[in-house]
């Protein structure tokens, strides 16, 4: 006896499961890859910044330590320009490492050898920008930053000498001339502090631009910064005009400043009041009964 098999009907809710089945698994599929793709993604991302690179070079770059092995009795010898270009300068300017221009690099080179030789000394010595005071190496001697930058400079075709400038003193005709300038272009800010100008008897503000030098006063007059415009607002202002003016803003701010110096109260350690000595104390007799 045989039975014929019948399969039952499919119904609507089983159809609906089975095409919501067939259709979540490529989804999950799907967004797996994709999670895939953009946790690959993230892990090439530089999580450095701009400033976390900036502090690496600047690691890089200080001097590992101070040899205990040199003899102090032994008189120092600066070294040649070459030799403090190879072992300090080159970490930056070999590459051109935190934007510095890099060795033989002309065109790099151009705009910053135009400020002349007493701005990039002066920048060399001090610190610019990104680059660390005497590039990081806090025991080179001025003369040796001299020659470091002379030989660079000179490799692009410069013809500077490595010469320590003192600063020039103004003879009394040109601090009259400045003066002259200064009335005409200058005192219109200077005289009432606008627009952040500095009055020529604020020592507090004269104070760290003239411990920065004359050659960045001269080049800041000229050119101008951020707040004070180039030449004062006349730019027909010839730049030795402009220098002059500079120089006599500079004597009448460092007599403020010895004047200030002179007139500080002078403090004096506070005195205890004298303390009588210590009496001892009379001993007790005792009598016998």
């Amino acid at each position: 006896m045989s039975h014929d098999n019948e399969m039952s009907p499919t119904t609507p809710r089983q159809f609906s499961l089975a095409l919501l089945g067939g259709l979540l698994a490529p989804l999950v599929a799907i967004l797996l890859i994709i999670g895939y793709a953009v946790a690959i993604q993230g892990e090439q991302t530089d999580a450095n910044t701009a400033d976390a690179q900036d502090r690496e070079v600047r690691a890089r770059i200080q001097p590992y330590g101070t040899s205990l092995a040199i003899d102090p009795n032994v008189p120092h010898v600066d070294r040649t320009g070459e030799v403090v270009y190879t072992e300090v300068c080159a970490s930056c300017h070999g590459s051109g490492a935190i934007g510095s221009p890099k060795f033989k690099d002309a065109g790099a080179w151009a705009k910053r050898n135009a400020q002349g030789y007493n701005t990039l000394l002066t920048h060399a010595l001090k610190g610019f920008n990104k680059m660390p005071a005497r590039g990081g190496d806090a025991d080179l001697t001025d003369q040796e930053v001299a020659n470091a930058v002379v030989y660079m400079t000179n490799a692009v075709g410069s013809k500077f000498a490595a010469v320590l400038q003192q600063e020039r003193i103004p003879s009394a005709g040109e601090l009259a001339k400045g003066k002259a300038v200064y009335d005409k272009e200058c005192a219109t800010c200077h005289a009432s502090g606008m627009t952040g100008a500095q009055k020529l008897n604020d020592v507090a503000a004269w104070k760290p631009l003239i411990k920065g030098g004359m050659e960045a006063l001269y080049l800041s007059a000229v050119n101008g910064t951020n707040t004070a415009p180039a030449k004062g607002g006349n730019l027909k202002l010839s730049d030795a005009d402009a220098r002059l003016a500079t120089d006599y803003m500079v004597s009448e701010a460092k007599a403020a400043i010895a004047k200030a110096a002179a007139t500080k109260p002078v403090t004096k350690p506070a005195t205890q009041p004298a303390t009588k000595p210590a009496t001892k104390p009379a001993e007790k007799t005792s009598e016998k009964k």
